[in-house]
């Protein structure tokens, strides 16, 4: 998972448009808040909140910025998953999510 989204997405130009298949952004988004408080997510937080679909309203770079997947290295993901290593941080994430 990292790697599709760390260094294959992620390695795309910030300004791509991000069109997903289904609609995730309101689920993701109540995680990435369980997660961390930053702008990016709050920002996120009141799109989703106000509008019914967000595919295609994104980028790589907004992305980058809310999206705790690709934001292995943050000191306030890995504060909430207790870990450090990029593995071990994707993996308690990736737990989390399911959980919730």
């Amino acid at each position: 998972m990292d790697t599709a989204l760390n260094k294959t997405l992620g390695a795309l130009p910030d300004d791509t448009k991000v069109y997903p298949g289904h609609e995730y952004t309101k689920a993701n988004v109540k995680f990435a808040v369980a997660v961390s408080q930053s702008e990016p997510i709050k920002k996120l937080e009141a799109f989703a909140s106000s509008n019914k679909q967000t595919q295609g309203k994104f980028t790589i770079g907004d992305e980058k910025q809310h999206n705790v997947f690709m934001r292995l290295d943050d000191p306030t993901v890995q504060k909430y998953t207790g870990k450090t290593g990029r593995v071990d941080v994707m993996s308690a994430l990736r737990e989390a999510k399911n959980s919730m």
